[in-house]
């Protein structure tokens, strides 16, 4: 079987080359890997590679985005992000994507043999190279056509008119040029005029999507608009004003196009383009209506034509915030969705329930239609009494679609991951929301990115309500329904059942309560959540879960995991490449409930460049106003009230690249600041509110500190290429080593298949409870007492080297026995076995003598024996060659990286805790 013609049409309409490469990327890692479905980080890593190759071998090569990246070879996979998206979108017809992965269509690939597979990739390559022949081949250089317009048409008006060599450019070159662009598609309708008889004002070259305009006398399009004095010439994205002045009369017209251009450019990124009504075309009536009708611009002067590249570039941005706004359009019943909109006949929100509980209880798979109508008993609030069911269903779900819960596709129900999570935490009454289902439509009102009207309009009635204070129904109609923009299209009984119905909707979601005929704005405070499961008992789900996934991990390393994050939410993941480090720390956090989906899981890849914490926490632009780092937009949301029971999971990937006390060193600080305030653990700032300029910013970022729900793990691999750490990096750091793996390790194909899903734990399970000693000293008195014995012996032996602990990792060592002993994870031994290895081991290095001398008082203190110092000063080979005596050791893990470190110095003159 050949390529099916899906596959063909899907490089019909090419953006820019993204898609063939995006396919050729699949291919490759599908031949890898063998699989058929590839998770999605692999696939951004084989883009990434293939144009960066194309960039180093001088092969034309699609520029990057703007926003991206200056070149391919610059990017990191992270930055792929923001390109990716857009193919995979495109390519939805043949491709399926999931949180993680891609994959072609199951339908398509298990329909082709190895030979249609190999065809498609020979079919890409030409497609890839056909591309690149067809930019190369264009003829038109639009600087100077352009250019040619601006500096001839004042001289060609006083020329005569018929078949100029002006209007043959305007009307036939240069939109047969532009048509053979990459990103034109065939509905998009390419004019161009400089007058009908005579010689206009204004000349233009109009592109105008078929499917909503093909008149530049109404709707929206772009066009070039050329200034009378021929000055300047402007892209512009715009409405046509003609037909709307002579249908509503000016004034009404004007009112209408700011109106629309505000709700575009809250719609659209539009990044880039000018967004504003300072477009000066002509001194005539004309050039007030461009500028009320103006949603966004490029404007070129004459003296300053950028190349053909940025034109193209600049071009292509236009039309795909054109595309969007197009598809946004005609997917809508009349036209683009509102900013706001609430269109919901749904008196109460619980209305959709049963919906949601039967999806919950018959999935996972989507449930059609026929059968929500067939269930309509259960899953209805009125039951059989509803006359019209299919309506009712449908209409609940476009509501439920729209708060994130459902997902709709044509007749087919599905939950979407936060409908899953919603679904886990049904009443007794599924017809009444418990406390954690509003907690999840609260934190989803909180979400600042894609929110749909229906979220908007609640978030604009709950800011209504927190302004009132208290008030009356009579109080919060109008307000509302100026919102809406309402006011002419519903009469007074829909104003005020509509109102009354959001009222409901804010109510229930504990933004309000009421007392008669008055409302009053509350502050919803939920009552903190306790895990109900015993602390050894999530640690053996956290387990199970991991190895559902088909990953093993060495004999207690999941318990000292979270034991480290329990005694310090900062952990090092140290080793050898390929290991599992970043993969334990997205697993345990998907464990808990954290994803990357619901941002509580954020991989930062560290640069080799960053040297101050700005790469982290964001900095200021040359006009004041501060952009935010990654880490500083995931506290912000990790701060929220709503949110504050819940754990975010930040992985510092590569984490030595850079100077980790350069850039991390705010953190480093911070740390050590923590403290008590109404049961919460908080930190000085990371950012001071007096540093900030505007008043967003002061309200956004202002005063930001770690919240005491953020866990940062960082991992490293140690070569020659990376960073060693400091001292004052291990002090606040539990360092868990990778190096010894067990390739002989198989997954558990029992464990896996009866993996039962836990419910996801508060917060609370994973905070750390203590901060000083004397917090806890009194109830675990005898273990803080014998720990801080052994401590003080090793640290009589590292005061020879200099490398002695102080109070800090005194404290965390016991905190860290503490909690094992509460929870009853490891033995005695083997925690503090853990200790030694992790907090005190990393502290050694150098090549003289005394250090040697110290290991081997250390191995002393590991195999509880004495040892011949004075010979092993001399060799210590039968120390480090007898495994037997260290698998025998009181602690093992630490006798045996000592051997290593041992015969390190022995062999190589030098020894530390990090070579490999």
């Amino acid at each position: 079987m050949g390529i099916s013609i899906d596959i063909k049409n899907s490089f019909i309409h090419k953006q820019k080359s993204y898609k063939i490469v995006l396919i050729l990327a699949l291919l490759i890692e599908m031949k890898t890997t063998d699989q058929s479905e590839v998770p999605l980080q692999q696939i951004k890593q084989r883009f990434l590679s293939l144009l960066q190759e194309r960039e180093s071998n001088g092969l034309p090569v699609d520029q990057p985005p703007e926003k991206a990246g200056t070149s391919w070879n610059s990017m990191t996979v992270t930055n792929v992000q923001s390109v990716i998206t857009t193919p995979i979108a495109a390519l939805s017809s043949i491709l399926e994507q999931t949180s993680d992965s891609i994959a072609f269509k199951k339908e398509l690939y298990e329909s082709w043999s190895d030979d249609v597979l190999s065809e498609l990739y020979h079919y890409a390559q030409t497609e890839l190279e056909n591309y690149y022949n067809q930019q190369n081949q264009s003829t038109l250089s639009l600087k100077e056509a352009l250019s040619d317009i601006l500096s001839t048409y004042l001289v060609a008006k006083r020329e005569t008119f018929a078949a100029h060599r002006l209007g043959n450019l305007v009307r036939q070159l240069i939109p047969t040029e532009l048509r053979k662009l990459p990103f034109m598609h065939p509905d998009l309708k390419i004019q161009g005029s400089v007058g009908q008889g005579n010689w206009a004002t204004i000349p233009w070259i109009a592109i105008m999507d078929k499917r909503i305009t093909e008149t530049t006398r109404q709707g929206e399009y772009l066009v070039y608009l050329f200034a009378e004095d021929m000055k300047s010439v402007y892209l512009t994205f715009m409405q046509g004003v003609t037909i709307p002045v002579e249908a509503k009369g000016k004034q009404a017209a004007y009112q209408y196009f700011k109106q629309k251009v505000q709700e575009i450019r809250d719609l659209l990124p539009l990044e880039g383009m000018t967004k504003d009504d300072a477009i000066y075309l002509t001194s005539g009536g004309l050039g007030q209506d461009y500028q009320v009708s103006t949603i966004a611009y490029y404007r070129y002067d004459i003296d300053l034509l950028p190349e053909d590249e940025q034109l193209i570039s600049d071009l292509n941005n236009a039309v795909t915030n054109y595309n969007e706004y197009v598809n946004k359009s005609i997917n809508s019943n009349e036209e683009p969705e509102r900013l706001v909109s609430f269109n919901y006949t749904i008196s109460h929100l619980y209305a959709g329930q049963g919906i949601i509980h039967y999806l919950y209880h018959n999935g996972p798979e989507s449930v059609t239609l026929d059968e929500l109508i067939s269930n309509q008993g259960s899953i209805l609030l009125s039951g059989d009494d509803v006359k019209h069911p299919k309506e009712r269903i449908r209409h609940l779900g476009r509501a439920l679609q729209d708060l994130g819960l459902l997902n709709i596709n044509e007749n087919n129900f599905s939950l979407t991951d936060l409908g899953k999570e919603y679904g886990n935490h049904f009443n007794e009454n599924k017809w009444k929301l418990s406390n954690p289902q509003v907690r999840l439509i609260r934190d989803q009102l909180s979400r600042t990115g894609n929110q749909t009207p229906l979220v908007r309009s609640i978030n604009k009635a709950i800011e209504i309500c927190q302004q009132l204070g208290t008030f009356a129904l009579d109080q919060f109609v109008p307000i509302f329904i100026d919102v809406l923009g309402m006011q002419q299209t519903w009469g007074e009984v829909t104003q005020k059942q509509r109102s009354i119905f959001m009222l409901n909707w804010v109510e229930i979601l504990k933004f309000i309560s009421k007392s008669g005929q008055m409302y009053m704005y509350t502050e919803w405070e939920e009552t903190p959540l306790v895990d109900s499961l015993t602390v050894s008992e999530r640690v053996a789900t956290i387990k199970n879960f991991i190895a559902s996934k088909g990953f093993m991990y060495p004999d207690h390393w999941i318990e000292n995991f979270f034991l480290s994050l329990k005694a310090k939410p900062f952990v090092i993941l140290a080793g050898v490449s390929g290991t599992g480090k970043t993969k334990l720390v997205k697993l345990f956090a998907e464990a808990v409930g954290a994803r990357a989906s619901n941002g509580q899981f954020s991989l930062i890849p560290v640069r080799p460049d960053w040297s101050d914490p700005s790469d982290l926490l964001g900095y200021k632009d040359l006009s004041g106003v501060f952009r935010p780092g990654k880490l500083t937009e995931v506290l912000v949301e990790a701060s929220k009230p709503a949110n504050q029971h819940k754990p975010y999971f930040i992985c510092l990937d590569e984490m030595n690249l850079a100077r980790v006390e350069h850039y991390f060193s705010d953190l480093l600080s911070v740390l050590e600041t923590q403290e008590w305030h109404n049961q919460r653990i908080v930190t000085t700032a990371l950012i001071h509110r007096d540093s900030l300029q505007s008043e967003a910013d002061k309200q956004l970022y202002g005063n930001l500190y770690l919240p005491d729900n953020v866990y940062i793990i960082g991992t490293v691999n140690m070569d020659e290429t990376t960073h060693p750490f400091s001292k004052k990096v291990l002090d606040r750091a539990n360092t868990i080593e990778f190096n010894y793996i067990e390739l002989g390790q198989y997954p558990s194909v029992e464990e896996a298949s009866n993996t039962e899903v836990a419910t996801v734990p508060p917060n609370s399970v994973l905070r750390s409870e203590y901060l000083q000693l004397v917090d806890v000293y009194r109830d675990y008195k005898l273990l803080t007492e014998e720990t801080t014995e052994l401590l003080v012996k090793i640290n009589s032996i590292l005061e020879q080297i200099h490398s002695h602990v102080g109070f800090r990792i005194r404290d965390a060592v016991c905190f860290y026995m503490i909690y094992n002993e509460r929870f009853a994870l490891l033995s005695k031994e083997a925690a503090f076995d853990m200790q030694l290895l992790q907090k005190i081991l990393p502290r050694i290095q150098g090549s003289n003598l005394s250090v040697k001398k110290a290991l081997l008082q250390l191995m002393q203190v590991a195999q509880e024996r004495s040892l011949p110092i004075a010979e092993y000063m001399e060799d210590a080979s039968k120390l480090y060659l007898s495994y037997e005596a260290l698998a025998a050791s009181k602690y093992p893990q630490s006798a045996r990286k000592i051997a290593f470190m041992l015969r390190r110095l022995e062999e190589d003159g030098f020894t530390s805790y990090w070579l490999s």
